[in-house]
């Protein structure tokens, strides 16, 4: 039973040591042209496109500049971050990578700027969206999940601001997200 324990251990060690091995080498630029690449591909399926400037290798990760998406709304990054965390990866089954991003902009009829921010993302059976921050005008501040088969909010907690001039607007976004007013405050709010 202890050679067992003693073996198992010494296995589990190698792995760990060869998969910090391999996050410590990646070609991070590359990996970040490939990911893009497959973000391309899987979002023009569904009817958005994503265009974006170049890629650059970052310390654990990458850096995509000039980045827009445009589909039911169109939204402009300065420049994303990503960054794969291995560990939680590791511990919860599931790929888990933060991003931070600058000089983020939203239009929705009206152009409204939603600044700098990030959150952490966990991919399994939905998307996991925790730490959601942004610090603009219009801005987000809470956590969400998405069910990437139906593309709709699965669960959602998140403090919502906008503008005073897209505040009237509100109203008819509730057709479509599950928002809820109190007391002058917009939530983003669905619960299973």
């Amino acid at each position: 039973m202890k050679r067992t324990l003693t073996t198992l251990a010494k296995i589990i060690l190698f792995t760990l040591g060869f998969l910090s091995a391999l996050y410590i080498f990646v070609p991070w630029r590359e990996a970040g042209k490939f990911a893009m690449s497959v973000a391309q591909s899987q979002l023009q399926r569904r009817g958005m496109r994503l265009n974006y400037s170049d890629v650059l290798g970052e310390d654990g990760g990458f850096t995509v500049n000039n980045l827009t998406l445009s589909g039911m709304a169109d939204i402009s990054l300065s420049s994303i971050t990503i960054k794969p965390q291995m560990m939680t990866s590791i511990l919860s089954l599931a790929p888990v990578c933060r991003i931070d991003f600058k000089g983020g902009n939203v239009r929705l009829g009206q152009r409204m700027n939603f600044g700098d921010g990030g959150f952490l993302l966990t991919a399994g059976r939905e998307i996991l969206l925790e730490e959601l921050r942004t610090n603009g005008e219009f801005s987000l501040d809470g956590y969400m999940t998405v069910d990437t088969s139906a593309m709709k909010i699965g669960e959602a907690d998140a403090k919502l601001s906008v503008p005073e001039t897209f505040s009237q607007n509100m109203s008819m976004i509730q057709n479509f997200l599950p928002l809820v007013q109190e007391g002058g405050t917009w939530y983003l709010r669905r619960k299973r």
